[in-house]
């Protein structure tokens, strides 16, 4: 849910908080958000192969050795992000090329999560609730992640922009009615959206602490989800319908016999 909060975000408020940093930046001034969307775009689709593949790399790997490390990659990797996201925030109005580096860096190490969480929900649950529990995931990931965070994002932006214009709610909203308002200045949009970018940060580091928590967990989730799925295929041991009846208790020979 961090991951595809952070994602959904990125993808809507990017490209335009590139845009209004690199304006700031001299020589820069006339630079369009279209040129800005194009680089963004290409650098997350890039960003998203490796990241996955990586992901999935590493935890095959390092598995065999540490049993509990799916989330601990997990956990690295979206921390990780968020500190490169903070240094993208940060320089944009400064930097060109790099902050485009730093972007393509923390969203490899975001989208490390993605294959693997997949792989989590599938061995720490039993294969006849598994499309149950996946279509669970999916829902909870988006409708609490890239279904909400471009709008919240929004809404913190537009309320610092009152604030860093020095401006109250009632003055700003008379000036709309009598669309008498003027622009709020470059510098104004800018530092409004950066502050409210601020968020994703916290909540990567929030999404890593939660999948160090899992850690503690996994390899006794995954041994459950084994030792239910020996009993259910085999026929001798009763199944939970029947395993109060006496007649039950026998192996299936003496029951035939």
């Amino acid at each position: 849910t961090c991951v595809a909060f952070v994602a959904g975000a990125l993808g809507w408020w990017g490209p335009k908080f590139i845009q209004l940093g690199l304006k700031l930046q001299p020589g820069s001034e006339n630079i369009s958000l279209s040129d800005v969307s194009t680089k963004f775009g290409l650098v997350t689709v890039l960003a998203g192969i490796v990241g996955v593949l990586l992901g999935s790399f590493l935890s095959t790997r390092l598995r065999p050795r540490f049993p509990s490390i799916d989330p601990v990659i997990c956990a690295i990797g979206i921390i990780t992000s968020a500190g490169f996201l903070l240094a993208v925030i940060l320089s944009t109005q400064y930097l060109y090329y790099t902050t485009f580096f730093l972007i393509f860096i923390a969203e490899v190490t975001l989208n490390l999560n993605w294959s693997i969480v997949t792989d989590i929900l599938l061995y720490v649950v039993t294969p006849t609730r598994r499309s149950t529990a996946e279509a669970l995931q999916i829902l909870v990931c988006h409708a609490f992640g890239d279904a909400g965070s471009p709008y919240l994002i929004g809404v913190i932006s537009d309320a610092l922009k009152i604030v860093l214009s020095g401006t109250t709610a009632a003055v700003a909203l008379t000036s709309t009615i009598s669309n008498t308002a003027s622009p709020p200045s470059p510098e104004v949009d800018f530092h409004s959206l950066q502050y409210a970018l601020f968020t994703t940060c916290f909540v990567e580091v929030l999404g890593g602490f939660f999948f160090l928590f899992t850690a503690l967990y996994i390899v006794r989730d995954k041994q459950n989800a084994e030792r239910e799925l020996e009993g259910q295929d085999n026929p001798a041991l009763p199944t939970h319908i029947y395993a109060d009846e006496p007649h039950m208790s026998r192996s299936v020979p003496d029951i035939t016999t």
